[in-house]
C-alpha cells in the first residue's frame, strides 16, 4: 500500500513564512504555573507525540513555554530525530524550538508529519552548527525553503499518517499492562515454600579452560557468559570451547532446557535469567539450573526465577563487585505447588508472552508502515 500523492500543486514555501517559532521564556520554571516539563531526553526518537516528562520543580534555568498543538524540535542534535507533537501546556528545555503552524498556510496536524520527516531533518542536520553538539540556529531554519502541498492535501496526508500512528501508539499501550501483568502473574500466594534447591537436580557453574592454551578453545561446544544470559531460547554464544577444554576444566555440558543464572556483573547483567535451547557449557559467573521434573514444571522454574530478576540482583555480596553464589540462588524461596498448578499458572504467563510479541510486531510494522509512507510523500524534493 502506497499514499497517492500529485505533488503537481506543491508549492515551495519559505520556512519561516509558514511556521513560527514560540519564544515565551520563563526564567523561574517552579513558577511557570504548569505542571509538566519536557527535556530533550523525554522525546523518544520515532514517536509523532510527548510521552514522557517530569515536573518543573526538578529542573533549573530558563525555559520555553509550549501550549498544547505546538511542536517540541529537539534543535541540539538534530541527528537524534526527537521532534514531537504535545499535546498539553507545559514548559520545554531551551535546546529546543517549539514551533507552531501559521493556521492560514499549514494545516496543525500537517505540522509535525512534515517535521518527522526525513526531508525536514536531513535539511536540519545540514544547517547545525558546532562540532561537540552541533545545534540547528532559527536564523538559519526560518530562510530554508520546501516544497509543500495545498491545505487540503496537507490535511489528508496527516489524516493518514495521524490514524497510522495513533493505531501504533493503541499497541503500545496495550502491551505496557500486559509486560506489567507478567510479574504479579508469578507471585503465586502458596500455603508453604520450599527453595530453589529443593526442586532442581543439578545446581552447577562452569569454568574458564586454561586460555594459554588455545586447543581448548575454538571447538564445536558453545560456552556461555554471563552477559550473553539474555532470556529465553538462548543458542549462539561468542565464545565455544573444544571437548580437551571441557575436559580438562571444571566446565560441563550443560543440558537442554536448564535454566541459567547471571551472577556476576554490573548494571543489569547480574540477576539476568535465562534458558539454553541447546547443550552448552558456561564459564563460572553463569550458575545452570536442571530441574527436577517430578516436583517442578521446568517452564515454571524459569518464569519464577524470570519474575524474580530483580529480587536476585539486589542479593549481590561483595565489596569492589557486588556478586551472587550458589547458595544465594538455591536458598531462594520457591512455592510448595503441585506441579499441575504449576502449569496452570505457566499457561497464563506463555499466553501473556505471545500476545505481547504479537502487538511488538503490529507495532514495529506500523512504525515502518509510517516510515515508508514518509518516505513516499516527501521524496524527490
Amino acid at each position: 500500500m502506497t499514499p497517492d500523492i500529485d505533488k503537481s500543486s506543491w508549492k515551495r514555501v519559505v520556512f519561516g513564512d509558514v511556521i513560527e517559532s514560540i519564544t515565551d521564556r520563563v526564567d523561574d520554571p517552579s513558577a511557570a504555573g504548569v505542571d509538566r516539563y519536557v527535556g530533550l531526553e523525554h522525546l523518544d526518537p520515532g514517536a509523532m507525540t510527548v510521552r514522557r516528562w517530569d515536573t518543573p520543580d526538578k529542573v533549573a534555568a530558563q525555559k520555553l513555554r509550549f501550549q498544547s498543538g505546538d511542536v517540541i524540535f529537539g534543535r541540539r542534535r538534530a541527528y537524534q530525530k526527537k521532534v514531537a507533537l504535545a499535546e498539553f501546556e507545559g514548559i520545554c528545555s531551551a535546546h529546543a524550538l517549539v514551533l507552531r503552524a501559521c493556521a492560514d498556510s499549514m494545516y496543525p496536524d500537517f505540522l509535525p508529519v512534515f517535521l518527522s520527516s526525513d526531508y525536514f531533518l536531513d535539511r536540519a542536520v545540514a544547517i547545525s552548527v558546532g562540532s561537540l553538539s552541533p545545534t540547528v540556529n532559527w536564523r538559519d531554519l526560518k530562510v530554508q525553503e520546501f516544497d509543500l502541498p495545498p491545505l487540503d492535501e496537507q490535511k489528508r496526508i496527516a489524516d493518514l499518517l495521524w490514524a497510522i500512528e495513533r493505531h501504533r501508539m493503541a499497541v503500545i499501550d496495550t502491551e505496557v499492562p500486559l509486560t506489567r501483568c507478567q510479574t504479579p502473574l508469578m507471585e503465586i500466594e502458596a500455603t508453604s515454600y520450599v527453595t530453589v534447591g529443593d526442586v532442581v537436580l543439578t545446581a552447577r557453574s562452569g569454568a574458564t579452560p586454561r586460555r594459554s592454551n588455545k586447543a581448548y578453545y575454538g571447538g564445536e561446544i558453545p560456552w556461555l557468559k554471563s552477559g550473553e544470559v539474555t532470556g529465553d531460547g538462548l543458542h549462539a554464544t561468542a565464545e565455544s570451547i573444544s571437548a580437551d577444554g571441557l575436559e580438562n576444566s571444571a566446565a560441563w555440558l550443560v543440558p537442554t532446557g536448564a535454566v541459567v543464572v547471571a551472577m556476576y556483573g554490573d548494571g543489569k547483567t547480574r540477576g539476568q535469567v535465562g534458558r539454553i535451547a541447546r547443550p552448552m557449557s558456561t564459564n563460572q559467573a553463569v550458575l545452570a539450573l536442571v530441574a527436577d521434573e517430578s516436583k517442578v514444571d521446568p517452564d515454571f522454574l524459569y518464569c519464577w526465577l524470570r519474575s524474580r530478576q530483580e529480587e536476585l540482583r539486589g542479593k549481590g555480596v561483595g565489596a569492589a563487585q557486588k556478586n551472587l553464589s550458589k547458595g544465594l540462588v538455591t536458598s531462594e524461596p520457591f512455592p510448595d505447588l503441585p506441579v499441575q498448578d504449576q502449569s496452570s499458572a505457566v499457561a497464563q504467563v506463555i499466553a501473556i508472552d505471545q500476545a505481547r510479541d504479537q502487538l511488538r510486531s503490529e507495532a514495529d510494522e506500523l512504525a515502518e508502515l509510517r516510515v515508508s509512507f514518509l518516505a513516499e510523500i516527501f521524496g524527490g524534493n
